[in-house]
């Protein structure tokens, strides 16, 4: 008895270290930096958008629990919104609207249908936690780089209508930072060779790459300025705490010369990139220095205090001298010059750099960087839990508080995919744990545009107080919202039941067979059955001939049959692999089929814009009045090569038609030929020198090509012939299914793929739990 008296003392004790401090973490303060009026009068102009007959009250006494909190109820031919914040008045709004007026307002496509006379409405909802937070550090450059203020305006209304009151602002950093360097001394020519250009500043940002892309006009400095000014303005307005960004540590190899009695620790290269455009200076955090150039940095932003900074300081980045003290000292001197600068601050860290290289990571450096920070004061990103939860390794992160985020997308790629069973579960879990430092939900893609379904439920976790019931009835009611007819409920089921349907461990990146660099080590694999999704398949182009005709059914009926196209393909490289080594003719058939998946997949992608390489481009052109060609070719390169010698080729491939059409056929149809002229002269096919030709002749070309527009047709046209030509297809190989599971008692990461020169399944690497032995 005395024994089991010690123990329970001591889970008090423990319990108590690990105190949870939300002083500083209260949406009531955080969010209503302006009045209420204020707040009434953006979150009104928003709405009126839809519709006029409502009436908005915004009353900061409504929050519950620190929570945000509105109701609604419709009376006199007028809907009513009472609300806690701008936000929350927006929000309501548009809870209004999915589930009453069967209506979505999504990020590419929009259906608003509002009922006269309204329907009769009486609810209060009151937000599940402190926080919906938004945005990845990668977002800026993988979706949101060529935005203008319109774009980011109406970014920041999609925020408001599904709750986000957290997100990562738009601020012209690289132009705060100009301002510095020239005052500390720096050249011109110094500061062009630092700044990468627009499609790289994250990396940038996080002391991964330096010059590659750059330099920066000043044209790009003053329109990110508008951007800033505007866009945090609004979400202010709005309630919305916007997070701004504060110095890491990273700086210009420039700093050796103005500084040369200082210690710098030296950054190891990213991604093999090469010292021409990686490896820059870290500062000593032990420097008065680094305390100096974050205070000469926040003075340059201009855009007062938000209580809420962000700073990634080792985000897939080692350190030379390597060692937990430096660890230690780095997050204690990015914490004292925030605390100089707010006394309320708090600090947003991602949590990537434990998860991407967890030998660099044992539990006690993560300890000791975390406790670092007083406890409250630091705000953890749980970047990925719906794959890599890290809360549990890291006991609730030893006190300090988390948002459980979703992570889902990386480099912006499609490909239909999801873990929707796994979010509708462990969000809500976490949250009902007694010992949970939870207190928010997130969504934090490397970008958006593409699975909007995932998204969409995911961020109902932020109302729902339970799971959803029954998924199959949720994707029939969002397919309802989205269409405006109800008979894609039968498909939505095989979707739910085939894409959607992942849970493991594997990296799903959007390497599909058709975007990955051609080889013949490719090893395509599934979690899925096909004929779940060409069943999926069959019932969206028999209900195109049905009424349903809305802009997102023809998005996500283009959607369907590219993933159904890209599974063919797939299939069919197994016959490649097979045919290689068969006669000429049967090899030469298999690479026909080939090419005309492609083919195909090309034409269905070009009848819908939202899967067109075009605007992208456009965008890039128009977002510069003096280097055009510049910011092309980084447009380009982003979504290829992406470094100068391709050092992460295809990280961020797209699906859009006139890629299929200029880059992933032509590559495909140059090596598959030199292997067929192997064949033929019975001769062993060199894949290496194939490769380097295909980089020489069609990879490199391609940024530098005159991307034309091409023919296109109307969609269902279109879908209604794949479906026939490729519905069912006799003989062809399953792709296999390979999923690799939890293992009990481990912690397994997967780190990225430097290259698609050896593309094979990614097998994990397995490190044991309880491993703590700090490594330097």
């Amino acid at each position: 008895m005395k024994r089991l008296g010690s123990l329970f003392s001591f889970k008090i004790i423990i319990c108590a270290a690990y105190a949870l401090n939300l002083d500083f973490l209260d949406p009531s303060v955080l969010q209503t930096r302006k009045s209420a009026r204020v707040q009434q009068d953006a979150a009104t102009a928003i709405i009126n958008k839809y519709m006029d007959a409502v009436n908005v009250t915004v009353d900061p006494l409504l929050f519950r629990d620190n929570k945000d909190v509105f109701s609604i109820r419709t009376a006199d031919g007028l809907l009513h919104i009472r609300a806690s914040t701008g936000v929350a008045a927006v929000w309501g709004f548009n809870y209004f609207l999915k589930k009453y007026c069967k209506s979505q307002i999504a990020w590419q496509v929009q259906r608003v249908v509002i009922p006269s006379p309204l329907p009769e409405v009486n609810e209060l909802v009151e937000a599940s936690d402190r926080f919906r937070y938004y945005q990845n550090v990668c977002t800026a450059s993988y979706s949101f780089v060529w935005w203008d203020v319109g774009q980011w305006v109406q970014h920041v209304e999609w925020m408001a209508l599904n709750g986000i009151n957290l997100a990562l602002a738009p601020v012209a950093q690289e132009a705060a930072w100009a301002r510095v360097y020239r005052k500390l001394g720096m050249t011109d020519d110094e500061i062009d060779e630092h700044f990468t250009g627009p499609a790289f500043l994250s990396w940038l940002r996080m002391g991964n790459v330096r010059g590659w892309g750059g330099p920066l006009p000043k044209s790009w400095h003053d329109r990110q300025q508008n951007i800033q000014d505007a866009v945090v303005d609004l979400m202010y307005r709005l309630g919305i705490v916007p997070v701004l960004p504060a110095f890491n540590g990273h700086v210009p190899k420039a700093f050796s010369r103005l500084y040369p009695n200082t210690s710098f620790y030296s950054v190891d290269s990213w991604n093999k990139f090469s010292a021409d455009y990686c490896c820059g200076l870290f500062v000593n955090p032990r420097e008065a220095l680094f305390k100096e150039i974050g205070e000469k940095f926040f003075r340059e932003l201009n855009v007062g205090s938000s209580s809420i900074f962000t700073a990634d300081p080792f985000n897939e980045v080692k350190i030379q001298p390597w060692s937990t003290s430096l660890v230690k000292d780095t997050a204690s001197a990015i914490f004292s010059m925030i605390n100089k600068f707010d006394n309320k601050g708090v600090w947003l860290v991602q949590n990537w750099m434990f998860v991407h290289d967890p030998i660099l990571w044992p539990l006690q450096r993560v300890k000791s960087f975390l406790q670092s920070v007083p406890n409250g004061r630091m705000l953890v990103l749980d970047l990925q839990s719906e794959q890599w939860p890290q809360y549990n390794l890291y006991q609730m992160y030893y006190g300090q508080p988390f948002i459980w985020c979703m992570l889902h997308n990386f480099g912006g790629t499609l490909g239909m995919f999801g873990n929707m069973k796994t979010i509708n579960k462990d969000v809500y879990d976490t949250r009902n744990r007694e010992d949970t430092t939870m207190i928010g939900i997130g969504l934090t893609p490397e970008g958006i545009n593409q699975n909007y379904v995932v998204y969409d439920l995911m961020l109902e976790a932020a109302w729902r107080k339970e799971p959803v019931q029954d998924l199959k009835d949720w994707v029939a009611d969002y397919a309802e919202r989205r269409y405006g007819c109800n008979n894609t409920a039968s498909a939505w089921r095989y979707l739910l039941k085939s894409v959607y349907s992942f849970d493991g461990l594997n990296n799903v990146r959007g390497k599909y067979v058709i975007t990955r660099r051609p080889s013949f080590k490719i090893r395509p694999w599934s979690w899925y059955r096909s004929i779940d999704l060409f069943t999926a398949f069959e019932k969206f182009v028999l209900a195109a001939n049905d009424g349903c005709d809305s802009p997102g059914f023809l998005h996500d009926l283009v959607d369907v049959t590219r993933q159904a196209l890209q599974y063919r393909a797939d299939q069919i490289y197994l016959d490649l692999l097979k045919d290689r080594f068969s006669n000429f003719w049967v090899f030469f058939a298999s690479i026909v089929r080939f090419a005309d998946v492609l083919n195909d997949l090309r034409d269905i992608l070009l009848t819908n814009s939202d899967f067109s390489l075009l605007p992208w481009l456009k965008a890039a052109r128009d977002a510069s009045n003096d280097a055009p060609f510049l910011y092309e070719l980084n447009a380009k390169a982003q979504i290829t090569l992406w470094g100068p010698n391709g050092e992460i080729t295809d990280y961020a491939c797209k699906q859009w038609g006139e890629l299929v059409h200029n880059y992933y056929l032509p590559r495909w149809s140059l090596f598959l030929l030199m292997a067929l002229d192997a064949n033929l002269q019975r001769i062993t096919f060199d894949q290496e020198a194939a490769q380097k030709f295909v980089r020489a002749n069609i990879e490199e070309r391609f940024l530098s090509l005159e991307i034309k527009p091409l023919p296109t047709n109307d969609t269902k046209s279109v879908a209604a012939l794949l479906y026939e030509r490729w519905g069912f297809v006799p003989n062809l190989p399953e792709v296999p299914i390979s999923i690799i599971r939890d293992i009990p008692e481990r912690r397994t990461t997967l780190a990225d793929l430097d290259s698609t020169e050896d593309d094979t399944v990614d097998e994990p690497t397995v490190i044991q739990w309880h491993s703590t032995t700090p490594i330097g």
